[in-house]
């Protein structure tokens, strides 16, 4: 398998969460001395607590993207996780990390025979439940309200509706008339899904290897159409291009019911 990443992008991203951190650990701490020294003047009260608010804010936003953005042994970046559970997929399928496209950002697409699938991560650890596309995440109260600083769920769906059409426009728009899937992926390895009606795929990354071999190859969807799309798709920024080939025996998986 290709492997082919904006190391610009992801450098930039976790820049920006380390700083928003800092920052707004300083906003929170510099509230404190303030307001002890100024209890008498009503207008700085006030505006320390727009300084703690503020601060709250953007420390808890800084703590979220230093923990989207970093890789280690307890916790898999999202492309990274991406890359470990598809290495055994041939040199036929291409995964683009953060593929800069006019209209937004799309995190993750892969390039593969049967066409374009539109990879939607989330690294939300807990329970979650989409019916009819509306997503609420589970487990008890407490754990809810003490994980604001932790990966959010938000709502998959809407985030895949829009880099499906982001993938689409770019597609049509250079005159590739090719299949885009879908499919919306947790990352996390202690996701617990339950999933009643969602107008894409939904499943852990661990289920992902099969998805992607299930695609059936489109004779018209040629090698160099390939490459071109990769091109198309992969060429914003400094990117990093892994190849990885896989020593493994292909895995017969049986077709999904429709």
């Amino acid at each position: 398998m290709r492997i082919i990443r904006d190391k610009d992008y992801v450098a930039e991203r976790q820049k920006r969460a380390k700083l928003s951190a800092i920052f707004g650990f300083l906003a929170l701490a510099g509230t404190f001395p303030v307001a002890f020294l100024m209890q008498g003047n009503s207008a700085v009260v006030a505006a320390t607590y727009i300084l703690l608010l503020g601060g709250f804010v953007l420390f808890n936003r800084g703590m979220r993207g230093v923990s989207t953005w970093s890789h280690n042994a307890r916790h898999a970046r999202q492309d990274m996780a991406l890359d470990a559970h598809l290495d055994s997929l041939s040199e036929r399928h291409t995964l683009i990390h953060y593929a800069g496209l006019e209209g937004g950002m799309v995190d993750h697409v892969m390039v593969v025979p049967g066409g374009v699938v539109v990879l939607t991560t989330t690294d939300f650890p807990g329970e979650a439940k989409c019916v009819n596309d509306r997503w609420q995440r589970g487990g008890p109260m407490l754990s809810r309200m003490f994980s604001f600083s932790g990966p959010q769920l938000g709502n998959p769906s809407v985030a895949a509706d829009k880099e499906f059409a982001i993938v689409e426009r770019t597609l049509e728009g250079a005159g590739h008339d090719v299949d885009i899937y879908t499919a919306i992926v947790f990352t996390a390895s202690t996701a617990d899904l339950e999933v009643d009606g969602c107008s894409h795929p939904v499943m852990p990354v661990d289920e992902l290897s099969a998805f992607i071999r299930d695609i059936e190859a489109d004779p018209e969807f040629s090698a160099s159409e390939r490459d071109e799309v990769i091109q198309l798709l992969g060429h914003t920024g400094e990117v990093e291009t892994v190849v990885k080939t896989s020593t493994r025996r292909p895995v017969k998986v049986k077709k999904r019911a429709a």
